[in-house]
């Protein structure tokens, strides 16, 4: 039986296009030595996911991120992603490997894990494309910073995680990468809801609360300071705050306006909230988990950036 690492580096060697890696488990050792397969001056892409249980559990690791600015490949980010796709040209190998050594049989005892080959026409595949890359957001050196303090804080804090190969399963409700706007107008209260401290909050607003902290996928007893970063890394990769910092990036603020056209964009805009109303809510949660980075100005409800995330 081949191994599932030769038959995607077999694939990827014949690109003389385009080539696809997706995958959410991606280990950097893993993809440089898939990357080496790739015939040079091939057009490549890499779809991964930064989950903060994930990087704990060492099922993924950021330097990924350095290996593909090495070669300046763009790396992409969607927190809800669980298919494996390597791509070249117009075939594709679906399965069930991630990228690391383990997974693709390069390390024994290696995982029993299936590849197959789809064409990359197929009705099935175009429309997961489609659907990957529409709420997608590109990793930044920012955010590679960021959830680097968040698992350096987190390493001797957290005692409990969810089996990381199973978090799609167990964490059903975790950030969806389209759908996921604020909700909870007193953000300031969830950290007393995830701790169980729930009489101040009225019954209405609990049960939005406790839906909005299972999104997070937060693991138990997280002190205060831990449990405001895991939530900001965790909406930093969700489509609408990334639209946010991007905006934030080039305009310097982002307006009522900014807030309509992503709503739009992400198909949202049917959503009972108003772009005022959405925008105002943001600005809460800015205020209270990314104090250190933003400012926020409530005569103009504008976002204005004052140092880097």
């Amino acid at each position: 039986m081949k191994r599932p690492g030769e038959a995607v580096a077999t694939l990827l060697a014949t690109a003389k296009e385009t080539c696809l890696i997706v995958a959410p488990f991606i280990r950097s050792q893993a993809l440089q030595e898939m990357l080496e397969a790739i015939p040079a001056g091939v057009e490549i892409a890499i779809v991964t996911r930064w989950r903060p249980a994930d990087l704990l559990a060492g099922a993924s690791d950021l330097d990924v991120f350095d290996v593909a600015s090495a070669r300046e490949i763009p790396l992409y980010l969607r927190y809800d992603l669980h298919a494996k796709l390597f791509a070249a040209d117009r075939t594709c190998l679906v399965g069930s490997a991630n990228v690391t050594e383990t997974a693709l049989g390069w390390r024994n005892p290696a995982n029993l894990e299936l590849v197959t080959t789809v064409s990359r026409d197929a009705p099935e595949v175009v429309a997961f494309e489609a659907e990957l890359f529409r709420l997608a957001i590109q990793a930044t050196s920012e955010q590679r910073d960021l959830m680097q303090r968040l698992i350096a804080d987190l390493a001797g804090v957290v005692q409990q995680l969810p089996d990381a190969e199973l978090a799609t399963e167990e964490l059903a409700g975790v950030l969806t990468a389209g759908g996921w706007i604020p909700r909870s107008k007193n953000p300031e209260d969830l950290y007393a809801v995830y701790r169980g401290e729930t009489d101040a909050v009225g019954r209405a607003r609990l049960s939005s609360m406790e839906a909005e902290l299972l999104q997070m996928g937060l693991p138990p007893a997280l002190p205060e300071a831990h449990f405001n970063s895991w939530v900001c890394a965790a909406i930093s990769q969700t489509p609408l705050v990334a639209g946010v910092l991007r905006v934030i990036d080039a305009k310097g603020a982002v307006g009522e306006s900014e807030v309509g056209a992503m709503l739009e964009t992400l198909g949202l805009a049917d959503n009972s909230e108003a772009p005022a109303e959405v925008l105002e809510v943001l600005r809460r949660w800015f205020n209270h988990f990314m104090a250190d980075h933003f400012e926020t100005k409530q005569d103009s409800i504008r976002l204005v950036r004052t140092r880097s995330i």
